[in-house]
């Protein structure tokens, strides 16, 4: 009989930090967003305000067919229960934020570029305004 191999001893799984401290909680409405949108891209209200307004009814109608959602670097978002109700839709969803994809966003929101860009390499075309 062939001697037993000690087993492989395995690193202990890092356990997500959940924040779910009453004062973490805040809500973020439509013109708060637009707000933020203008503040960050530097592009007017009156041009923001329908793109952010499509944008939010593409992701409501994209939840309610039940698609992932992969929008890096806001996450991957998976639709876990769907239920139709007669005045509402309740949708559970699960998402994931990468932390590469969350420092990426810090650093964009700060002004700098993750990996030391500039910003001539962004394959965006800058907003018309």
């Amino acid at each position: 009989m062939a001697p037993e191999a000690d087993p492989v001893p395995q690193e202990p799984q890092a356990k997500p930090e959940i924040l779910d401290a009453p004062e973490l909680v805040t809500a973020l409405g439509k013109r708060e967003l637009i707000d933020r949108v203008v503040e960050s891209s530097g592009i007017k209200k009156k041009a923001a305000k329908p793109v952010v307004e499509a944008m939010l009814r593409e992701l409501g109608d994209a939840l309610s067919r039940g698609d992932t959602l992969n929008l890096q670097p806001f996450g991957k978002g998976i639709v876990k229960t769907r239920k139709v109700l007669e005045n509402a839709e309740v949708i559970e969803l699960r998402l994931r934020r990468s932390h590469l994809a969350m420092a990426a966003a810090a650093a964009a929101e700060a002004g700098d570029t993750a990996d030391g860009a500039d910003d001539a390499s962004d394959p965006l075309a800058e907003a018309a305004e």
